[in-house]
Protein backbone atom coordinates (compact mmCIF):
# COMPACT_ATOMS: atom_id res chain seq x y z
CA UNK A 1 0.00 0.00 0.00
CA UNK A 2 1.25 3.49 -0.84
CA UNK A 3 1.09 6.63 1.33
CA UNK A 4 -2.15 8.54 0.68
CA UNK A 5 -0.67 11.98 1.48
CA UNK A 6 -0.90 14.68 -1.19
CA UNK A 7 0.45 18.21 -1.23
CA UNK A 8 -1.57 21.34 -1.98
CA UNK A 9 -0.40 20.98 -5.58
CA UNK A 10 -1.59 17.34 -5.67
CA UNK A 11 1.96 15.95 -5.49
CA UNK A 12 1.79 12.40 -4.13
CA UNK A 13 4.18 10.73 -1.70
CA UNK A 14 3.82 7.12 -2.94
CA UNK A 15 6.09 5.68 -0.24
CA UNK A 16 5.21 2.09 0.59
CA UNK A 17 3.56 1.58 3.99
CA UNK A 18 2.44 -1.56 5.79
CA UNK A 19 -0.65 -0.10 7.43
CA UNK A 20 -2.49 3.19 7.92
CA UNK A 21 -3.00 5.97 5.39
CA UNK A 22 0.21 8.01 5.56
CA UNK A 23 3.90 7.28 5.90
CA UNK A 24 5.92 8.24 8.95
CA UNK A 25 7.04 11.50 7.29
CA UNK A 26 3.51 12.82 6.83
CA UNK A 27 1.79 11.29 9.83
CA UNK A 28 0.46 13.37 12.72
CA UNK A 29 0.59 12.16 16.34
CA UNK A 30 3.49 9.77 15.84
CA UNK A 31 4.44 7.48 18.72
CA UNK A 32 7.97 7.24 20.14
CA UNK A 33 9.03 4.44 17.78
CA UNK A 34 7.70 6.30 14.74
CA UNK A 35 9.63 9.44 15.69
CA UNK A 36 12.82 7.36 15.93
CA UNK A 37 12.10 5.85 12.50
CA UNK A 38 11.35 9.34 11.17
CA UNK A 39 14.92 10.50 11.86
CA UNK A 40 16.40 7.16 10.87
CA UNK A 41 14.82 7.18 7.40
CA UNK A 42 15.89 10.78 6.75
CA UNK A 43 19.52 9.79 7.33
CA UNK A 44 19.21 6.45 5.54
CA UNK A 45 17.61 7.91 2.41
CA UNK A 46 19.74 11.09 2.62
CA UNK A 47 16.68 13.18 1.95
CA UNK A 48 17.21 16.69 0.59
CA UNK A 49 13.61 17.58 -0.38
CA UNK A 50 11.39 17.64 2.71
CA UNK A 51 7.91 17.98 1.21
CA UNK A 52 5.04 18.09 3.71
CA UNK A 53 7.10 16.57 6.52
CA UNK A 54 5.63 16.71 10.04
CA UNK A 55 8.36 17.36 12.63
CA UNK A 56 6.82 16.53 16.01
CA UNK A 57 10.07 16.35 17.99
CA UNK A 58 12.93 18.84 18.29
CA UNK A 59 14.76 19.08 14.97
CA UNK A 60 18.52 19.71 14.95
CA UNK A 61 20.00 19.96 11.48
CA UNK A 62 23.51 19.08 12.68
CA UNK A 63 22.31 15.76 14.10
CA UNK A 64 19.92 14.89 11.29
CA UNK A 65 21.54 16.13 8.06
CA UNK A 66 24.97 14.58 8.63
CA UNK A 67 25.40 13.62 4.98
CA UNK A 68 26.44 15.42 1.80
CA UNK A 69 23.71 17.10 -0.18
CA UNK A 70 23.33 19.13 -3.39
CA UNK A 71 20.55 21.31 -1.98
CA UNK A 72 18.08 21.42 0.93
CA UNK A 73 14.43 22.25 0.44
CA UNK A 74 11.74 22.34 3.11
CA UNK A 75 8.26 22.83 1.61
CA UNK A 76 4.88 22.74 3.39
CA UNK A 77 6.61 21.39 6.50
CA UNK A 78 5.35 21.82 10.06
CA UNK A 79 7.77 22.13 12.96
CA UNK A 80 5.78 21.58 16.14
CA UNK A 81 8.79 21.86 18.41
CA UNK A 82 12.17 23.56 18.33
CA UNK A 83 13.72 23.88 14.86
CA UNK A 84 17.46 24.29 15.35
CA UNK A 85 19.50 25.32 12.30
CA UNK A 86 22.21 26.95 14.42
CA UNK A 87 25.97 26.29 14.30
CA UNK A 88 25.66 24.78 10.83
CA UNK A 89 27.52 25.54 7.64
CA UNK A 90 25.17 25.73 4.65
CA UNK A 91 27.38 25.08 1.63
CA UNK A 92 24.55 24.49 -0.83
CA UNK A 93 21.31 26.27 -1.70
CA UNK A 94 18.56 26.06 0.90
CA UNK A 95 14.85 26.92 0.65
CA UNK A 96 12.00 27.16 3.13
CA UNK A 97 8.64 27.41 1.35
CA UNK A 98 5.27 27.72 3.13
CA UNK A 99 6.52 26.11 6.33
CA UNK A 100 5.10 26.59 9.82
CA UNK A 101 7.48 27.16 12.73
CA UNK A 102 5.27 26.73 15.78
CA UNK A 103 8.00 26.82 18.43
CA UNK A 104 11.49 28.26 18.78
CA UNK A 105 13.48 28.63 15.59
CA UNK A 106 17.15 29.52 15.32
CA UNK A 107 19.81 30.01 12.66
CA UNK A 108 22.31 31.59 15.08
CA UNK A 109 26.07 31.24 14.60
CA UNK A 110 25.62 29.66 11.16
CA UNK A 111 27.57 30.20 7.95
CA UNK A 112 25.29 30.54 4.95
CA UNK A 113 27.62 30.30 1.97
CA UNK A 114 25.00 29.72 -0.72
CA UNK A 115 21.66 31.08 -1.86
CA UNK A 116 19.02 31.21 0.87
CA UNK A 117 15.25 31.57 0.36
CA UNK A 118 12.41 31.89 2.88
CA UNK A 119 9.09 32.36 1.14
CA UNK A 120 5.58 32.31 2.63
CA UNK A 121 6.53 30.86 6.01
CA UNK A 122 4.73 31.33 9.32
CA UNK A 123 6.58 31.97 12.60
CA UNK A 124 5.11 31.65 16.07
CA UNK A 125 4.39 35.16 17.34
CA UNK A 126 5.99 34.27 20.67
CA UNK A 127 9.46 34.24 19.08
CA UNK A 128 9.08 37.47 17.09
CA UNK A 129 11.50 39.24 19.46
CA UNK A 130 14.16 36.55 19.08
CA UNK A 131 17.23 37.37 16.99
CA UNK A 132 17.08 34.16 14.97
CA UNK A 133 20.10 34.99 12.76
CA UNK A 134 22.33 36.41 15.50
CA UNK A 135 26.06 36.05 14.69
CA UNK A 136 25.28 34.34 11.37
CA UNK A 137 27.48 35.16 8.37
CA UNK A 138 25.67 35.46 5.05
CA UNK A 139 28.12 34.99 2.20
CA UNK A 140 25.93 33.63 -0.60
CA UNK A 141 24.95 35.69 -3.63
CA UNK A 142 21.29 35.87 -2.67
CA UNK A 143 19.41 36.01 0.65
CA UNK A 144 15.64 36.28 0.16
CA UNK A 145 12.95 36.69 2.81
CA UNK A 146 9.61 37.10 1.05
CA UNK A 147 6.02 37.02 2.32
CA UNK A 148 6.80 35.62 5.76
CA UNK A 149 4.35 36.10 8.66
CA UNK A 150 5.71 37.24 12.04
CA UNK A 151 9.28 37.27 10.73
CA UNK A 152 11.47 37.70 13.84
CA UNK A 153 14.19 40.30 14.34
CA UNK A 154 17.17 40.24 12.01
CA UNK A 155 19.61 42.38 13.99
CA UNK A 156 22.87 40.57 14.66
CA UNK A 157 23.06 39.19 11.11
CA UNK A 158 26.21 39.86 9.05
CA UNK A 159 26.24 40.20 5.26
CA UNK A 160 29.15 40.07 2.87
CA UNK A 161 29.68 43.00 0.48
CA UNK A 162 28.42 40.89 -2.44
CA UNK A 163 25.21 39.47 -0.96
CA UNK A 164 21.92 40.78 -2.35
CA UNK A 165 19.42 40.84 0.50
CA UNK A 166 15.76 40.88 -0.58
CA UNK A 167 13.09 41.61 2.04
CA UNK A 168 9.57 41.79 0.61
CA UNK A 169 5.97 41.57 1.81
CA UNK A 170 6.85 40.86 5.44
CA UNK A 171 4.29 42.89 7.36
CA UNK A 172 3.71 43.54 11.06
CA UNK A 173 0.80 44.50 13.28
CA UNK A 174 0.97 47.82 15.14
CA UNK A 175 2.39 46.39 18.39
CA UNK A 176 5.38 45.00 16.46
CA UNK A 177 6.08 48.05 14.28
CA UNK A 178 9.50 48.44 15.87
CA UNK A 179 10.53 45.02 14.51
CA UNK A 180 9.42 46.03 11.02
CA UNK A 181 11.53 49.18 11.36
CA UNK A 182 14.58 47.16 12.47
CA UNK A 183 14.30 44.60 9.67
CA UNK A 184 13.66 47.07 6.85
CA UNK A 185 16.47 49.32 8.11
CA UNK A 186 18.86 46.36 7.88
CA UNK A 187 17.63 45.67 4.34
CA UNK A 188 18.10 49.35 3.43
CA UNK A 189 21.66 49.41 4.76
CA UNK A 190 22.63 46.29 2.79
CA UNK A 191 20.96 47.65 -0.37
CA UNK A 192 23.01 50.84 -0.08
CA UNK A 193 26.22 48.82 0.35
CA UNK A 194 25.71 46.88 -2.89
CA UNK A 195 24.01 49.81 -4.71
CA UNK A 196 20.72 47.95 -5.09
CA UNK A 197 18.92 51.09 -6.32
CA UNK A 198 15.86 49.11 -7.41
CA UNK A 199 14.92 48.14 -3.85
CA UNK A 200 16.27 51.01 -1.70
CA UNK A 201 13.11 53.07 -2.12
CA UNK A 202 10.92 50.13 -1.09
CA UNK A 203 12.94 49.61 2.09
CA UNK A 204 12.96 53.33 2.94
CA UNK A 205 9.16 53.44 2.59
CA UNK A 206 8.57 50.54 5.00
CA UNK A 207 11.31 51.61 7.40
CA UNK A 208 9.50 54.95 7.77
CA UNK A 209 6.06 53.36 7.76
CA UNK A 210 6.98 51.24 10.79
CA UNK A 211 8.65 54.16 12.57
CA UNK A 212 6.19 54.63 15.43
CA UNK A 213 5.55 58.20 16.64
CA UNK A 214 5.15 58.13 20.43
CA UNK A 215 3.48 60.79 22.58
CA UNK A 216 6.34 60.61 25.12
CA UNK A 217 8.82 61.89 22.51
CA UNK A 218 7.14 65.34 22.39
CA UNK A 219 6.89 68.14 24.94
CA UNK A 220 3.33 69.08 24.04
CA UNK A 221 0.33 67.30 22.59
CA UNK A 222 0.19 69.90 19.80
CA UNK A 223 3.68 68.98 18.55
CA UNK A 224 2.77 65.30 18.72
CA UNK A 225 -0.45 65.87 16.76
CA UNK A 226 1.30 67.92 14.06
CA UNK A 227 3.95 65.22 13.70
CA UNK A 228 1.25 62.55 13.34
CA UNK A 229 -0.60 64.57 10.68
CA UNK A 230 2.60 65.30 8.70
CA UNK A 231 3.61 61.65 8.90
CA UNK A 232 0.17 60.61 7.62
CA UNK A 233 0.36 63.08 4.72
CA UNK A 234 3.90 61.98 3.86
CA UNK A 235 2.86 58.31 3.88
CA UNK A 236 -0.51 58.49 2.13
CA UNK A 237 0.13 61.29 -0.37
CA UNK A 238 3.81 60.88 -1.19
CA UNK A 239 4.73 57.37 -0.07
CA UNK A 240 7.57 59.00 1.90
CA UNK A 241 8.92 60.25 -1.39
CA UNK A 242 9.20 56.78 -2.92
CA UNK A 243 5.88 56.56 -4.80
CA UNK A 244 6.17 59.42 -7.30
CA UNK A 245 3.30 58.16 -9.44
CA UNK A 246 1.02 58.32 -6.39
CA UNK A 247 2.27 61.83 -5.63
CA UNK A 248 1.59 62.93 -9.23
CA UNK A 249 -1.93 61.45 -9.05
CA UNK A 250 -2.75 63.54 -5.97
CA UNK A 251 -1.44 66.67 -7.69
CA UNK A 252 -3.90 66.09 -10.55
CA UNK A 253 -6.67 65.50 -8.00
CA UNK A 254 -5.90 68.78 -6.19
CA UNK A 255 -5.89 70.78 -9.42
CA UNK A 256 -9.13 69.12 -10.59
CA UNK A 257 -10.81 69.70 -7.21
CA UNK A 258 -10.03 73.42 -7.21
CA UNK A 259 -11.22 73.67 -10.83
CA UNK A 260 -14.57 72.20 -9.80
CA UNK A 261 -14.95 74.73 -6.95
CA UNK A 262 -14.01 77.63 -9.25
CA UNK A 263 -16.86 76.65 -11.59
CA UNK A 264 -19.38 77.73 -8.94
CA UNK A 265 -17.49 80.93 -8.01
CA UNK A 266 -16.74 82.12 -11.53
CA UNK A 267 -13.86 83.86 -13.31
CA UNK A 268 -13.65 86.94 -15.51
CA UNK A 269 -11.56 87.00 -18.70
CA UNK A 270 -9.57 89.99 -20.01
CA UNK A 271 -12.37 90.74 -22.46
CA UNK A 272 -14.75 91.16 -19.50
CA UNK A 273 -16.61 87.92 -20.13
CA UNK A 274 -17.73 86.16 -16.94
CA UNK A 275 -17.60 82.37 -16.92
CA UNK A 276 -19.62 80.64 -14.23
CA UNK A 277 -21.86 77.62 -13.86
CA UNK A 278 -25.34 78.82 -12.99
CA UNK A 279 -26.89 76.15 -10.78
CA UNK A 280 -30.36 77.69 -11.10
CA UNK A 281 -30.31 77.14 -14.87
CA UNK A 282 -28.26 73.93 -14.87
CA UNK A 283 -30.73 72.26 -17.25
CA UNK A 284 -29.99 74.86 -19.92
CA UNK A 285 -26.41 73.58 -20.33
CA UNK A 286 -25.49 70.74 -22.63
CA UNK A 287 -22.88 68.19 -21.56
CA UNK A 288 -20.40 69.56 -24.13
CA UNK A 289 -20.85 73.10 -22.76
CA UNK A 290 -20.17 71.93 -19.18
CA UNK A 291 -17.06 70.00 -20.30
CA UNK A 292 -15.79 73.00 -22.27
CA UNK A 293 -16.42 75.27 -19.26
CA UNK A 294 -14.63 72.84 -16.92
CA UNK A 295 -11.57 72.81 -19.21
CA UNK A 296 -11.41 76.60 -18.88
CA UNK A 297 -11.47 76.33 -15.07
CA UNK A 298 -8.98 73.45 -15.10
CA UNK A 299 -6.62 75.64 -17.13
CA UNK A 300 -7.07 78.45 -14.58
CA UNK A 301 -6.41 76.00 -11.74
CA UNK A 302 -3.21 74.75 -13.41
CA UNK A 303 -1.70 78.22 -13.88
CA UNK A 304 -2.68 79.10 -10.30
CA UNK A 305 -1.22 75.91 -8.83
CA UNK A 306 1.99 76.32 -10.83
CA UNK A 307 2.14 80.06 -9.84
CA UNK A 308 2.53 81.03 -13.50
CA UNK A 309 -0.44 83.40 -13.47
CA UNK A 310 -0.74 84.67 -17.07
CA UNK A 311 -3.33 87.23 -16.00
CA UNK A 312 -5.80 86.29 -18.75
CA UNK A 313 -8.33 85.22 -16.12
CA UNK A 314 -9.29 86.72 -12.75
CA UNK A 315 -11.21 85.01 -9.97
CA UNK A 316 -14.45 86.57 -8.72
CA UNK A 317 -15.26 87.49 -5.13
CA UNK A 318 -13.43 87.43 -1.81
CA UNK A 319 -14.01 83.69 -1.30
CA UNK A 320 -12.47 83.02 -4.71
CA UNK A 321 -9.38 85.10 -3.83
CA UNK A 322 -8.94 83.19 -0.56
CA UNK A 323 -9.15 79.88 -2.45
CA UNK A 324 -6.61 81.09 -5.02
CA UNK A 325 -4.19 82.04 -2.24
CA UNK A 326 -4.68 78.65 -0.65
CA UNK A 327 -4.03 76.82 -3.95
CA UNK A 328 -0.91 78.93 -4.61
CA UNK A 329 0.44 78.01 -1.16
CA UNK A 330 -0.24 74.31 -1.80
CA UNK A 331 1.32 74.60 -5.26
CA UNK A 332 4.54 76.19 -3.99
CA UNK A 333 4.87 73.58 -1.23
CA UNK A 334 4.26 70.64 -3.53
CA UNK A 335 6.50 71.94 -6.30
CA UNK A 336 9.46 72.34 -3.94
CA UNK A 337 8.78 68.87 -2.51
CA UNK A 338 8.54 67.38 -6.00
CA UNK A 339 11.85 68.99 -7.02
CA UNK A 340 13.54 67.67 -3.86
CA UNK A 341 12.27 64.13 -4.53
CA UNK A 342 13.47 64.17 -8.14
CA UNK A 343 16.92 65.46 -7.13
CA UNK A 344 17.14 62.83 -4.38
CA UNK A 345 16.41 60.09 -6.87
CA UNK A 346 18.95 61.46 -9.34
CA UNK A 347 21.67 61.51 -6.68
CA UNK A 348 20.73 58.01 -5.56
Amino acid sequence: MNCKWKSKNNTSCNRHIKDGHTCVFHKNNKNKRENILFNHYIKKEKITYFLGFIFEEDFDIKETVNYKYKYLKFEDCTFYKKANFSNFSFERDIEFLNCKFLDETSFCNSDINSNFVMNGNYFNQNIINNKIFKNSDIKGQSFKLIGNSNLPRLDGISFSKETKFTLRDCHYIKSYNYIGKINYTIAEIQAEKIHDDKNIGYYIYYERKYNTINRDDFKSYGEYLISKVLNYVAREFMGYGEHLSKFFFYIICIISGFALIYMFIGITTLSGEMIKLDLKNINSYSISQIIKMYIEFWYFSVITFSTVGFGDMIINGIIGKILVCFEVFIGITIQSTWAALIIKRMFR
